[in-house]
């Protein structure tokens, strides 16, 4: 990979994980506000609540955003780039639009990886806690 490879691909990657960490920060506190009358009535401390439902929480609204915040990142900095005129200096400079895309493929399957493992480990694993939680 050369230099451009590194330079899309890291833009990208910072974009994904800012937008993911936005966007779960944001779905947290709205599922707190909504819920907490009823950690209220539990009688458990901020601690419990957080290790035994914040904890099996998050994983699960993580992986039903992450498709989409993919789609946002990528168009947030590929706006950003064209924008700026990168993408116009990158062309002008010789590189094939196929070649140029190359990072996006690199990241996309880095990310779909990262899904896949964790829907088979990570996921069902904090899917019971969170349903243990809600079910006591």
């Amino acid at each position: 990979m050369k230099k451009l490879d590194w330079y899309i691909l890291k833009k990208f990657l910072t974009t994904f994980v800012f937008t993911m960490l936005a966007i779960t920060a944001i779905a947290v506190v709205i599922d707190t506000s909504e819920k907490a009358d009823d950690f209220v009535k539990s009688g458990l401390t901020t601690w419990e609540i957080i290790t035994h439902y914040f904890l099996g929480f998050v994983p699960f609204i993580m992986s039903m955003i992450f498709p989409l915040m993919v789609f946002i990142a990528v168009i947030y900095f590929s706006s950003k780039m064209a924008g700026q005129s990168e993408f116009i200096a990158i062309l002008a400079g010789g590189v094939k639009y196929n070649r140029m895309l190359r990072p996006y493929l690199i990241g996309s399957t880095f990310l779909a990886l990262l899904l896949w493992v964790a829907a088979q480990y990570w996921i069902p694993r904090a899917e019971d806690i969170r349903t243990n939680f809600q079910a006591t």
